[in-house]
């Protein structure tokens, strides 16, 4: 089925891990295309309302966005030379982060994003936030601190019966009729009525695996379904993602928030 994948590109360090993410994506997708995306900052949106923009001051920050552009570009001719069966595109932007990426993201049928991490800027905060709460579209979070390596062969569902987690199921369908292993990952307070595995996935001839792990609250579930995952050697985890609005102010859920902070693997999330 033709798809087209969003790679949003930022910290050149970072890059080559996502571009090969979007890649492994695309291939496990059989999305026809990558579009690359740098998001230039305007000088504007680096001044406080105590201070100027001027000259010089725009000059360093467009100086400073130029150097960063530029060797995202040159990361992704690299990549692009090693990319055979699928059409990619690179394209560099000015403007607000969110306003570019609502735009770019809303016509993807995946997103790319590296996991947030401490110390992100105004403009990477933006771009997550609309991407994974405004556009509707499912976001692959990718940890960017290992190298990159091979995922969706062993994947884990962290299942929860709500609307948002079978939104993120249903996007993950493309990928996970054609894995190794899936392990269904349901939380249980109540040990007298466990869950049982989903329908969707039986409806849609999946086979998958219960496991069922006890609320406790000693521990973060966040933090014990990252290990569960771990410990069945999934190499991917899809989830819903949960949030009040509005985005400037994200209220998040606690695995949610647990994910953006601690996920060491390819997450695939949805709203």
């Amino acid at each position: 089925m033709p798809g087209v994948i969003l790679a949003a590109l930022d910290h050149p360090d970072a890059a080559p891990r996502l571009l090969a993410a979007a890649a492994g994506l695309a291939q496990l997708t059989h999305a026809s295309r990558v579009n690359a995306l740098a998001i230039w900052t305007p000088p504007s949106s680096t001044i406080t309302t105590e201070e100027a923009l001027t000259r010089r001051v725009e000059e360093r920050v467009r100086g400073a966005e130029q150097r960063r552009v530029d060797r995202l570009k040159a990361i992704y001719a690299d990549w692009r030379g090693s990319v055979n069966s699928t059409v990619v595109e690179w394209a560099d932007v000015e403007g607000l982060a969110d306003e570019v990426m609502d735009e770019w993201g809303g016509r993807a049928d995946f997103i790319v994003l590296k996991r947030p991490t401490e110390g992100q800027s105004e403009q990477e905060r933006r771009a997550f936030n609309t991407a994974l709460f405004a556009t509707g579209r499912p976001v692959l979070m990718v940890p960017t601190e290992q190298p990159a390596s091979a995922f969706g062969h062993r994947v884990a569902i962290a299942w929860r019966d709500d609307g948002r987690t079978i939104k993120a199921v249903l996007s993950a369908l493309r990928l996970v009729g054609g894995a190794e292993r899936v392990d269904v990952l349901a939380g249980s307070r109540d040990a007298t009525s466990p869950p049982s595995l989903p329908d969707i996935l039986e409806e849609h001839g999946i086979d998958a695996t219960l496991h069922v792990l006890p609320i406790t609250g000693q521990q973060a579930f966040g933090e014990a379904l990252l290990a569960a995952a771990h410990g069945l050697g999934s190499d991917m985890l899809v989830m819903g993602a949960f949030a009040r609005h509005p985005i400037r102010s994200l209220i998040l859920g606690g695995v949610t928030r647990y994910m953006l902070a601690h996920a060491d693997l390819p997450v695939l999330m949805r709203r």
